[in-house]
């Protein structure tokens, strides 16, 4: 969720831009707003997302004129954002709506007009208010919410407790790395990396680390004055010699570690954990007579020299353990028996899959799709619009799919040598375990990606055997998403993923590592388990434009954490080999 724009920060990128106007057109219609005003912000949320190039550089010569979606209002409101930092409208809205009714919009489930009836009828202003009307059965009394609505809150309650204070890795990253860039950048620093649980990718980050090293003492003072001085601060816990802790305009507490450079190597390794990882690495280490932590690699007093991280699981008889695998999975005894994997990498991946265009709910055309993806050295494009239920996304009929594989055939005629566009779909999974098209319009695809998008509050064993059921249909080339989990807004919908995951390896049905950083679903902790039962990962990257694209890194990252290789990502695989994949899915399953 954006932070509110002050003067000092740096300039607003267009991903700013666009969640700004997504959450101005949550808080317009929590306040009340005509729905067609609450409808062009959502609208121009989607437009801005699509754009691609620099945000400032278009405001500045005047291209969002014209733009779909883009009123002459909003255009100007816009223009303020971006040139100013500040948009008065949503500073009005932001002193006017109580921010206990703000922080509602994250409980899963209860949107902006049903907090507002909410408000509206029992004086409901903060969440501690919201659970107490819950827990006194109010809530219930309430048209349209009855027992059920009133549970599912409290349980929501429960969540949004659980996850305060939490950022997924795409913003942590982000407001981690523009402090990052500025410190890197001053003659004092000699090396500096973000840490911590952002340097090890998790999906979800409570706070951020960064380690710099100096030649000299004396310069420690200008990284640490740096730090503090850093647009992007919003206050100054504490600061030391050696430690400055911060918080940052976007909510998030930050940690500045300065060493000297012969240091570095440990304090890198210390800080960026995990806890579970330094602990378990100590024991072991301790048992052979060694010590380490955040000040060296010691053999009795004597500090063992190490340049770099790589010497310091050396020195100890062991294989480098990639940051992403430092959980204590057992990556330590497989460092130690020299059994690590090989780890997938983004040069691994040969093309894109699950990818969607203005055929449904995109912003680009398929053309754009295709052109970017070329651009970024890739086999093939496989685009995956909406079936015919999604009637929300814009889902394609039977009959706008034969248009759609009619333009795909003229640009396969086009892009012929350099690309090829894999006609698939995202096809939904409906509440019985069907898929959402007939058999005949299935078999006129490349592949199916079949996913749920509803009727999430089925009981789990309900979604269990709804998932697998869609897992047999003999056109289901790879399940999507397969929790529906929206990180930090939605748990998703419980399946027995273990049960689910072995019938897909059974059936030979992929698995799709979606990389949107709202999803990153399958969840890394399961990769192993499935590529122990046989199931090919593909990661996607959901793309709805050619920034999009951009979500192959953070597939990619919960991959490597999942320690999934190249010999099981599918769409590693180069065009031909991927075909043949999902011939020989449809002739084993009997389509």
């Amino acid at each position: 969720m954006p932070t509110e724009p002050t003067e000092s920060q740096a300039p607003i990128d267009k991903h700013e831009v666009a969640a700004l106007l997504d959450q101005m057109g949550q808080l317009l219609e929590l306040d009340g707003a005509n729905p067609f005003e609450v409808r062009a912000y959502q609208n121009a949320s989607r437009a801005i997302a699509g754009l691609e190039g620099d945000i400032a550089e278009m405001v500045a010569r005047g291209e969002l004129n014209g733009v779909p979606g883009l009123g002459k209002t909003l255009v100007g409101r816009i223009t303020e954002l971006v040139t100013t930092g500040h948009l008065r409208q949503y500073d009005d809205l932001l002193a006017r709506i109580p921010p206990g009714l703000r922080q509602m919009l994250r409980i899963p489930g209860l949107g902006p007009k049903r907090i507002r009836q909410i408000n509206q009828a029992l004086q409901v202003t903060t969440l501690d208010e919201l659970r107490q009307a819950a827990e006194d059965g109010r809530i219930s009394a309430l048209p349209g919410f009855g027992a059920k609505s009133q549970e599912n809150i409290l349980k929501g309650l429960v969540f949004v407790t659980e996850h305060q204070d939490r950022y997924r890795i795409d913003i942590a990253e982000e407001v981690a790395g523009q402090v990052a860039a500025t410190l890197r950048a001053l003659p004092e620093a000699v090396r500096l990396s973000v840490a911590g649980s952002i340097r090890r990718r998790k999906e979800i980050v409570k706070d951020g680390d960064i380690v710099a090293s100096v030649a000299r003492d004396e310069d420690r003072a200008a990284l640490m004055r740096a730090l503090v001085e850093h647009p992007d601060v919003a206050s100054v816990i504490g600061s030391g010699e050696t430690k400055t802790s911060v918080v940052l305009r976007a909510g998030m507490a930050l940690d500045l570690r300065v060493v000297l450079d012969d240091e570095y190597p440990y304090a890198l390794h210390h800080f960026s954990g995990s806890k579970e990882h330094n602990v378990a690495l100590r024991t072991r280490m301790h048992a052979r007579g060694v010590k380490i932590n955040e000040y060296g690699l010691f053999r009795g007093e004597e500090r063992i020299p190490c340049a770099d991280e790589a010497d310091i699981y050396a020195a100890i008889g062991m294989q480098y353990v990639e940051p992403e695998l430092r959980e204590d999975r057992g990556e330590i005894e497989a460092a130690l028996e020299r059994r690590l994997p090989t780890l997938l990498t983004e040069r691994d991946i040969r093309g894109m899959l699950h990818v969607h265009s203005n055929w449904s709910d995109g912003g680009s055309t398929i053309r754009e799709m295709a052109e970017a993806t070329l651009a970024m050295g890739m086999n093939y494009l496989g685009m995956c619009d909406h079936s015919q239920v999604a009637a929300y996304a814009n889902g394609l009929t039977p009959d706008r799919v034969k248009r759609q594989h009619e333009e795909i055939d003229q640009l396969n005629d086009e892009f012929a040598g350099r690309l090829r566009i894999l006609k698939g779909t995202e096809c939904d999974i409906l509440k019985d375990g069907a898929l959402d098209y007939d058999d005949a319009t299935l078999a006129s695809f490349d592949f199916v990606v079949a996913s749920i998008h509803g009727n999430f509050n089925l009981p789990p064993n309900e979604q269990t055997q709804r998932l697998i059921r869609a897992l047999e249909n003999p056109y289901c080339s790879i399940l999507g998403h397969p929790t529906g989990r929206i990180l930090l807004q939605r748990e998703g919908y419980n399946p027995d993923l273990e049960a689910v995951l072995a019938r897909a390896g059974e059936l030979g049905v992929a698995v799709e590592l979606n990389g949107d950083p709202h999803r990153l679903d399958l969840d890394w902790r399961f990769v192993r388990f499935a590529t122990e039962r046989g199931v090919r990962i593909p990661i996607t990257t959901d793309a709805h434009s050619p920034a999009g694209l951009g979500n192959l890194r953070y597939g990619v990252s919960m991959a490597r954490k999942g320690w999934l290789t190249a010999e099981h990502c599918l769409n590693a695989l180069d065009t031909e080999p991927l075909l043949a994949f999902f011939r020989e899915q449809r002739a084993r399953k009997g389509a």
